[in-house]
């Protein structure tokens, strides 16, 4: 019998595994994909790494930058230095690989086997994957957007709530700032950046009804500003954009279970910010596993970044609005002045 089975071993998933395993808790990572390339920008805050100074301190080469550019849908274009720290650029590869390794070498196992089956029964949890089944006490369900966990729970993240990107890992793209062009006709953005040795551009839209010429509204943009660059892969994925407070209000832990991360629809709405909610979700999560109360996330969340994300929510139909883009702006300039940012 496994004592705590994790769904999933990206950041959320992996943290969680870590902390655990700080406390003696020595959980077990079903994952057959992880750690792989995630097709985001890999963004890592100043705020994020002031709450997880490791962060700092990571031995994986990465892009990094202390200015953050806004091309607005006036094309104006409106650069943030940043005051404090530095915002950091991850290939999703090697961050997501480092925070495995991290909770392995303190104890977490990683049973690289696909999980094709939850099964709750009374006191425990049946876990099927491609090639036996396990039993786990608790479960901790951190397998993206699509969860398999949520749906064995509390039921799918509704179409509604997810949005759509798409992009390229592309060369010789580096030595650019860290661009972020506000789409209102899309309720979404396009992004460019700049890692180590690579770059991630991308095009992404709140809503799918949206969606339609995505790829190809993001080629011209290549072809225009680009075109020189050589393009390594292509993606295409889903992303939790939660527009409705109730789907928050929705209990995310229960007696045995809990849902963190992409999830649990845990992400910054207006600019799909997830990494520092997944490491949070991670931290939190074991700590209500190590006191024996897993309903206790639901509160702990709350606590930590419920209002944050709230807020998030209900501005998420404003941003997307010519006066919306230019007050977010000067908001964000306004909070790195306080060095919230």
């Amino acid at each position: 019998m496994i004592e705590v089975a994790i769904v999933g071993g990206g950041p959320a998933g992996s943290y969680c595994a870590y902390s655990l395993a700080k406390n003696n808790v020595y959980p077990a990572i079903f994952d057959d994909t992880h750690p792989r390339e995630k097709p985001c920008g890999g963004l890592v805050s100043p705020l994020a790494q002031r709450f997880f100074p490791f962060l700092e301190k990571l031995p994986i080469k990465h892009g990094q930058r202390r200015r953050l550019c806004f091309i607005l849908p006036s094309e104006r274009r409106v650069c943030i230095s940043i005051r404090k720290g530095e915002i950091r650029c991850f290939s999703r590869l090697k961050l997501d690989q480092f925070l495995v390794k991290m909770a392995v070498d303190n104890g977490a196992e990683w049973i690289k086997e696909k999980v094709v089956a939850l099964e709750r029964k009374k006191d425990f949890w049946k876990i099927k994957t491609t090639c036996r089944s396990y039993y786990a006490k608790i479960l901790i369900g951190a397998d993206g957007v699509n969860s398999l966990a949520r749906r064995s729970t509390i039921g799918p993240l509704s179409k509604m709530n997810k949005g759509v990107c798409c992009g390229y890992l592309v060369k010789d793209l580096e030595k650019e700032d860290i661009t972020i062009r506000l789409l209102v006709h899309r309720k979404g953005y396009m992004w460019v950046v700049p890692r180590d040795d690579h770059a991630s551009i991308g095009i992404g839209t709140a809503e799918a009804s949206r969606s339609y010429g995505l790829r190809q509204e993001l080629d011209m943009l290549v072809k225009r500003q680009y075109q020189y660059v050589e393009k390594i892969s292509r993606w295409t994925a889903l992303i939790p954009n939660v527009k409705n407070l109730k789907t928050l209000q929705v209990p995310v832990a229960g007696p045995n279970w809990i849902l963190i991360g992409d999830a649990a629809g845990h992400v910054s709405p207006p600019l799909g910010e997830g990494i520092l909610y997944a490491l949070l979700d991670g931290k939190l999560s074991a700590q209500a596993v190590i006191e024996n109360n897993p309903e206790l996330f639901n509160k702990l969340w709350k606590e930590a970044y419920g209002n944050s994300l709230f807020i998030h929510v209900v501005l998420r139909k404003w941003l997307y609005t010519k006066p919306g883009v230019e007050l977010y702006c000067r908001l964000l300039k306004l909070q790195n002045m306080l060095q919230l940012l």
